[in-house]
């Protein structure tokens, strides 16, 4: 029996398919690989930090892609657009995973803020100085917003509160993904800014997730300028 024949036998909106399994393996697995390229490789940073400070950023990495990628199957990423079933179960997958990896990330995260593993972050009293304050903060929000559109996803919601309401709450992706970019800022953009540092020419992963994050916001952006210019004045 084939993957494709035992795909259609699946029922209509589970969400572990082959096909989401494979964006899974390949989407946390890259980023599981660079982080031990960039880290433990090409880094100092020591093996026994591998089961929660680096699965750590690969998980921050994964969910930022998984998240980007819902607002971009169909529109930029079209690998799914010869079957609309198959690319609706992808869109709500990757949303879906990308918030249960950021609500991974966020426990992991508050488990290691402390100023032996983020001395940049903090002030000589222990307190968080306004670097950590601003990525905490826009983290946290970040997650809030995101929490939305994954908590509309479920199948009653959009009878529950009306179309207008769920298309409204879809969006708060978006502001999410605003927060998650101030975050990244806050927390890397000191090392972005000095390339001669950065381990065998290899951008930190904070880098690659503001990039990342970028993107959906451009497109949106775009398509919101190409909407004003069809109305008529």
């Amino acid at each position: 029996m084939t993957n494709e024949s035992t795909q259609r036998e699946l029922p209509r909106h589970r969400l572990w398919q082959p096909v989401t399994a494979k964006w899974f393996a390949t989407v946390f697995g890259v980023s599981l690989a660079y982080a031990i390229i960039r880290y433990h490789l090409a880094g100092d940073v020591p093996w026994s930090h591998f089961p929660l400070f680096i699965v750590n950023k690969a998980t921050a990495l994964a969910a930022t892609i998984f998240v980007a990628s819902s607002y971009l199957i169909g529109k930029l990423i079209r690998w799914h657009n010869h079957d609309t079933r198959t690319k609706l179960v992808v869109i709500k997958f990757c949303g879906l995973m990308g918030f249960s990896l950021a609500i991974i990330h966020a426990f992991a995260s508050f488990t290691l803020l402390t100023p032996a593993y983020f001395a940049k972050y903090f002030a000589a009293d222990g307190r968080f100085n306004v670097q950590g304050e601003i990525a905490v903060f826009a983290g946290v929000v970040a997650l809030w917003a995101l929490a939305f559109p994954a908590i509309t996803t479920l199948p009653m919601m959009a009878q529950a509160i009306g179309g207008i309401r769920w298309k409204r709450s879809q969006r708060m992706g978006y502001v999410s993904l605003i927060f998650v970019l101030m975050h990244l800022i806050a927390l890397g953009i000191l090392g972005w800014i000095a390339p001669y540092e950065w381990q065998w020419w290899l951008p930190p992963i904070s880098l690659w997730a503001a990039a990342i994050a970028t993107v959906p916001l451009i497109f949106k952006l775009s398509s919101l300028s190409l909407n004003r210019k069809d109305i008529p004045s």
